[in-house]
């Protein structure tokens, strides 16, 4: 008698703790749900938002923004230097204007005055008012193509955070919209004596099923 009660006890004990390990268990899976905040932080550096939301095929797409306005922005920049120091060539050795330089391998102090102070194929080429000209213009481009850079940086961050949150939905395979024109005639009760009294009623019929 005691030792069938001491298996009973036991097996009880045994099934206890077996479902409380169970409950254990389960209660320790979390479910990690995407974050559009971690999505948006992780776009501070490009591409790692959208791989975060696992929209590989949008790779391609942000860094070749970044390239394309990159490639402009630096082939603007090299440019804006070259006329840069074309103008100021142009400038030292105008001989309207006293120019004086200091050469430190000589050690003797140089002026415009029928010497040339600088030497470069541009200045030879153009003008001041034309390598000035042309200054400005590669400087606005160079400006104008790291803003657009900004953008395209500001852009991939946005669209990271509206893909994060749009994760979960889901278009339903059901979704259809339909159009189709309606054509229909009606009889005016006030002109039943007249001829010709039918009035058509003509529209477009639009049918969204869920």
């Amino acid at each position: 008698m005691l030792l069938y009660l001491a298996i009973l006890i036991t097996s009880v004990c045994l099934t206890t703790e077996i479902s409380a390990q169970s409950i254990d268990k389960t209660d320790s899976v979390k479910v990690v749900k995407h974050s559009p905040r971690k999505a948006t932080l992780l776009a501070l550096v490009p591409g790692l938002g959208q791989i975060y939301n696992k929209k590989y095929w949008k790779l391609p797409i942000v860094y070749a923004g970044f390239a394309v306005t990159g490639y402009f922005a630096i082939w603007n920049r090299g440019k804006y230097l070259e006329f840069n120091d074309a103008y100021i060539a142009s400038i030292n050795n105008t001989n309207d204007k006293l120019v004086v330089r200091y050469d430190p391998e000589n050690d003797v102090y140089e002026s415009n005055i029928n010497h040339r102070l600088s030497y470069n194929e541009l200045a030879d080429k153009y003008d001041a008012n034309k390598l000035k000209t042309y200054r400005d213009a590669y400087r606005r481009d160079m400006e104008f193509s790291f803003i657009l850079m900004g953008v395209w940086y500001i852009l991939q961050i946005l669209d990271a955070t509206v893909d994060a949150h749009l994760y979960y939905w889901e278009v339903n395979e059901n979704l259809s919209v339909k159009a189709e024109p309606i054509f229909q005639q009606s009889i005016n009760p006030t002109l039943l004596m007249i001829p010709n009294n039918v009035i058509n009623h003509n529209g477009l019929k639009i049918t969204v099923k869920f």
